[in-house]
């Protein structure tokens, strides 16, 4: 393909992906953006897209979300796996179409490899909740992502089961009496148990 079509096609697939969303401005903001916008010869829209890529990468950085989890080494049979929605869309749909447990890249794709047999892996769904969990195999394959060699670990989840309704976060939090980092890649939860009672009582 060349560099001309594949850059069609990544604009077309932008274009497609992309979700209206309303937000309320203070005066004073809605001002500074109209003006900075002119000032930079942009759209108010590529603007404020750009502040909210900006602002989303600086709240990345100071929650740690792009890092392995700090208690990585601690041995839990219970985890939270993010389904990477907020990454690549088709890599959520997978996990839930094929019943797998998958990371992505340096370091996070080395999440799946700490998953061992029988292991319990819910998958996390953002702006939803728990949509899915099953038992790990123990065994991480190797695929490629977006022509990376190797750049995806899965595991096949065993017991697979898609939930009819979302166990939300803010259950979660209940449940768990604590705070749960729902953006980290993978979570350790050794009180997993409560989360799957929960499920099952449903």
């Amino acid at each position: 393909m060349s560099e001309l079509a594949g850059m069609i096609q990544r604009a077309q697939t932008a274009k497609k992906e992309m979700i209206a969303s309303t937000v309320r401005l203070a005066p004073e903001e809605h001002s500074f953006i109209e003006e900075l916008a002119e000032q930079l010869a942009v759209t108010r829209q590529d603007l404020m897209q750009q502040l909210i890529k900006a602002g989303i990468s600086e709240a990345t950085r100071l929650m740690k979300l792009d890092t392995v989890e700090p208690d990585a080494e601690a041995v839990s049979h219970f985890h939270i796996l993010n389904t990477n929605k907020r990454h690549h869309i088709e890599d959520h749909e997978r996990m839930l179409s094929e019943g797998v447990a998958a990371a992505f890249y340096d370091p996070w794709k080395f999440n799946i490899d700490r998953i061992q047999k029988n292991d319990v892996v819910f998958l996390y769904e953002n702006g939803k909740g728990i949509v899915a969990f099953g038992k790990g195999t123990g065994k991480t394959l190797k695929t490629d992502h977006q022509g990376d060699v190797d750049e995806c670990h899965y595991q096949k989840l065993s017991d697979f089961v898609r939930l009819e309704s979302p166990l939300p976060a803010a259950e979660i939090r209940k449940i768990l009496g604590r705070n749960v980092v729902f953006l980290r890649t993978m979570s350790g939860a050794p009180d997993g148990q409560k989360i799957l009672d929960r499920i099952s009582a449903q």
